[in-house]
């Protein structure tokens, strides 16, 4: 492989004990994928880690693997040694993903790591793993790392710009950063991010390739979908059906809606993304490397390339099949719920604020939880506009540092209904199995009414979109979809 002068003083050892052990290990990575040469790169993207120094104690082993994700043993000889630093002296921006809870709030009551459900029980992390949660974080602060503790760090902390190399483990980010931004990421795997990290390089392979990000097929969606998608579990819905029809191939997506906010955005993609092998997709008139339907067959488009459509049929059926997965009980109009969330991939400001609005001046069902997740600056800028104070004046909560998939769900009190406009976490826990829990996928209204009056009914939209098409009347087409209430999408 050919290296650079500078990568090779650090497989040589010149640079430490650390650097000679990562690049050690992505040469023969690089090897195995028949690599030639390592990209420099400007953002890592890696889980945040727990750090147990007795991990070997099989009492310790069984909670750190109640977690999924996060407790790879690999920072253990590296957090051991002593010149571990990441390369931010090449501008290599190393951050991490959120965890599993709110640091400064750990004892607090009310949130998702401390919380009870009136008549069904309660949750709280347990205290060895917050310390060793703590005991990671800080590690990572130590060496170099910007704790982020965020999934969307693409949006407002660290954007990478067209052409540049990255390395996410966060596998929605890698597809919005190939997609959105023209950057170049594989959906790395986390033991490869933390070599990375500590290096600032990369062999170049798969996604990095203009051979493996041209289209394969084309993705249409119908006119009556591009006018009428509005909340965040549309576009969810609608980023599921678009990969189901590609069938595991890159695609160019026509007709997306005039208007895409970055909720929207994120939405969509982080849930095209987990329906596809290569975190990329062509969303003609946002992709930046794709102006043409040429260019995004990187000039070998077929005569009569395959062409699929979305329809809002599909779309429908992408939500009763969700709401399948771990049926909440109780009639067809009217389930009671116990928790509802909103935010993974963590909110946008614009999804912070459509639930900020709808919950205003309304109070939340005692013994009814409402979680609203974000990043940190969105945390903060929602602080400073009042969106926090509407969210928690009704008696929700909205925090930051974590990530819902990260905590032991299957240890939640059991017989609970979640629901939430979260694609990710719907099919991560309930496509998973959390025992004792049932599922309802709905949009942002329904969810925060479920909230207020402890019960989720669908929206009048709901009903309407749910008939056959045949059957919709033309007069309703033009009816407001959020029942008066301004959509976030228009």
């Amino acid at each position: 492989m050919k290296l650079t002068k500078k990568q090779q003083e650090m497989l040589d050892g010149k640079h430490g004990e650390c650097k000679q052990f990562c690049m050690e290990k992505l040469v023969d990575f690089g090897e195995a994928v028949e690599s030639t040469e390592m990209v420099d790169l400007t953002l890592v993207l890696n889980e945040c880690p727990i750090w147990s120094k007795d991990r070997r104690n099989p009492a310790t082993l069984a909670k750190l693997n109640a977690y999924d994700l996060g407790h790879s043993p690999l920072y253990d000889p590296i957090f051991a040694m002593k010149d571990a630093h990441v390369a931010d002296e090449t501008g290599t921006a190393c951050g991490n993903d959120p965890y599993l809870c709110q640091l400064d709030k750990v004892e607090e009551k009310g949130y998702p790591w401390n919380f009870e459900i009136p008549g069904k029980g309660s949750f709280k992390l347990d205290p060895e793993m917050v310390r060793d949660y703590k005991a990671g974080y800080d590690k990572l602060h130590e060496h170099g790392w910007l704790n982020w503790s965020s999934c969307n760090t693409y949006l407002n902390t660290r954007i990478p710009k067209m052409g540049e190399y990255c390395a996410s483990s966060e596998s929605s980010a890698a597809c919005y950063i190939n997609t959105v931004l023209g950057a170049r990421t594989n959906r790395e795997s986390p033991v490869n991010t933390v070599y990375c990290a500590y290096t600032g390089c990369l062999p170049l392979y798969g996604s990095h390739l203009d051979e493996n990000r041209a289209a394969k097929c084309i993705v249409e969606l119908d006119d009556e979908v591009r006018d009428n998608v509005k909340g965040m579990a549309d576009f969810g819905a609608l980023g599921a059906c678009i990969a189901a029809k590609a069938g595991n191939r890159i695609m160019a997506v026509l007709n997306l809606p005039k208007i895409m906010f970055p909720g929207a955005t994120k939405n969509l993609i982080s849930c095209a993304s987990p329906g596809m092998n290569d975190p990329i997709l062509h969303l003609m008139g946002i992709t930046p490397e794709s102006p043409t339907l040429e260019a995004a067959f990187k000039g070998n488009m077929p005569k009569n390339p395959e062409r699929f459509k979305v329809t809002m049929d599909d779309i429908v059926e992408m939500y009763h099949y969700l709401n399948n997965l771990a049926p909440a009980p109780g009639p067809k109009d009217a389930k009671p719920v116990d928790i509802v969330i909103v935010g993974c991939p963590h909110a946008t400001w614009d999804e912070v604020r459509e639930i900020a609005r709808l919950v205003k001046g309304r109070k939340i069902k005692e013994g009814v939880q409402l979680w609203v997740q974000t990043d940190t600056p969105t945390y903060f800028m929602a602080q400073h506009y009042g969106d926090t104070k509407s969210i928690e004046d009704a008696g929700g909560k909205i925090y930051h540092q974590t990530c819902m998939c990260m905590l032991p769900f299957r240890h939640f009190p059991k017989n609970c209904t979640v629901a939430t406009s979260s694609f990710k976490y719907t099919k991560l826990c309930a496509g998973f199995g959390a025992e004792g829990t049932t599922w309802i996928y709905a949009n942002p209204e329904a969810l925060v009414n479920a909230a207020v009056t402890g019960v989720f009914k669908p929206t009048a939209r709901w009903d309407y979109w749910s008939q056959p098409k045949e059957n919709r009347l033309a007069s309703e087409k033009d009816k407001p979809l959020y029942d008066g209430i301004q959509p976030m999408v228009s």
